[in-house]
């Protein structure tokens, strides 16, 4: 059964599993991480689920669901010019053992903010000293609090075109272990022309380096994806591919099976040729179809998560407010890393009616507003303003909490598709 206590810190419910609090970030002491099962953590941790496309022999052009129509998707600048607005800075931190006594916290974390826009690398005054208190940095962390230091991921904005994502630390993280990464093909591409990768990642906290998981996971999805649709390759072959690879990338930096980086996965895929936008993920990042008007096809959520929850309620053994309201709610049981297992790519192709726009995010948006009525309400016009539309839902998120790190893409469809065929 999973064990869960609480944080001393911020009494946030935290796993025996995890090295830190998600809530404020704190190293948890191992002398306390001992406890009694937590009353509703009474749940097995692994638990069945419906069968799914495995990536192991990935054969494309299977269970395709299909709910409308898109037209011609936006353009963009060139291959070189796209990769270099996306490429994010690699961090190799170094690994805090997960025994051992943890590193003592001060009482008074000074708080700190990165800069409100753009992604340029915070330089610190001094940067052997911590920014946190007055310890001293070695290899990234400090020895004192054993905080990792801020990078330039704090806050990241990127364009792609007419493609925008934004990520966010959050208010209560100290570092952002989300990632993106963008593609955009060109208009007079051989395959595929006009075409969109996007994807997300979203770093499992309880594994060592999440962040260095998400970054690496993100960018080798979303450059293997692109290079198979340059090479005429049908949209979910690729994703079935980009996200085989991207499971060995990350598999790969792990040092040993019990200090594994880990991350969830996400992408899409948008071909103006054939107005299809093809989703797929592991994990519980999320894809949503927006609608952007009353032509349009409506507003909805392109992917289900793999999570403990939505395992019990797919199940039919709990209602989802019931599955909402366990210990284990936002527990996976589906995650890219060494430690993972054998990987099932869900995979779904639909084809919307314009105009609208493809939205993918991290749980520190979506866990504000899961459903998909409720995220295109609280930011209406989504498509004719993507930067506009990512930067307020970042915005949103941190003004109701900003529990955990944010991350939006945000894809407009123009209007043009042809009509819904619904299967």
């Amino acid at each position: 059964m999973t064990m869960a206590w609480t944080c001393p810190t911020c009494a946030d419910t935290v796993s025996t599993s995890d090295a830190f609090c998600e809530g404020c970030g704190r190293n948890l002491p191992v002398e306390a991480r001992d406890p009694v099962p937590h009353p509703e953590a009474t749940a097995p941790d692994s638990v069945p689920t419906a069968p799914q496309e495995s990536m192991a022999g990935f054969a494309p052009n299977t269970d395709v669901d299909e709910v409308g129509a898109m037209s011609e998707g936006p353009g963009g600048p060139e291959w070189d010019e796209a990769d270099a607005q996306v490429t994010q800075p690699v961090r190799r931190d170094a690994v805090i053992p997960r025994t051992g006594p943890a590193p003592a916290s001060p009482k008074v974390v000074p708080e700190w903010r990165p800069p409100t826009t753009g992604g340029e690398p915070v330089v610190a005054a001094d940067p052997g000293r911590c920014v946190w208190c007055p310890g001293r940095v070695v290899d990234g962390y400090c020895e004192k609090c054993g905080f990792l230091q801020p990078t330039g991921r704090d806050h990241v904005e990127v364009r792609a075109g007419k493609v925008f994502g934004v990520s966010d630390r959050g208010l209560r993280h100290k570092r952002n272990e989300d990632a993106m990464a963008i593609r955009v093909m060109e208009e007079d591409a051989p395959h595929a022309a006009g075409a969109v990768v996007a994807v997300v990642c979203d770093g499992v906290s309880s594994s060592p380096r999440s962040d260095e998981a998400s970054r690496v996971t993100a960018e080798t999805g979303a450059t293997v994806l692109a290079e198979r649709l340059r090479q005429g390759a049908d949209p979910r072959e690729a994703t079935g591919v980009a996200m085989t690879q991207a499971a060995r990338a990350v598999a790969a930096i792990a040092e040993s099976p019990e200090f594994a980086p880990a991350c969830t996965f996400v992408s899409a895929v948008t071909c103006p040729n054939t107005g299809t936008v093809t989703v797929g993920w592991v994990g519980d990042s999320r894809a949503y179809w927006l609608s952007g008007g009353p032509t349009s096809s409506t507003s909805t959520l392109l992917t289900r998560d793999d999570s403990w929850s939505e395992a019990m309620v797919q199940m039919g053994a709990l209602t989802r407010e019931e599955a909402m309201r366990s210990a284990n709610a936002h527990a996976l049981i589906a995650w890219m890393g060494a430690d993972s297992g054998e990987i099932d790519a869900h995979i779904s192709t639909v084809t919307p009616t314009g105009p609208g726009a493809v939205v993918l995010c991290s749980d520190g948006l979506w866990n504000y507003y899961p459903e998909a009525e409720a995220l295109a309400d609280a930011v209406p016009g989504t498509d004719t303003a993507p930067l506009d539309a990512a930067r307020t839902y970042v915005g949103l998120a941190l003004r109701a909490g900003g529990k955990d790190n944010i991350t939006v893409v945000v894809i407009p469809v123009p209007a043009g598709g042809r009509r819904a065929e619904h299967v």
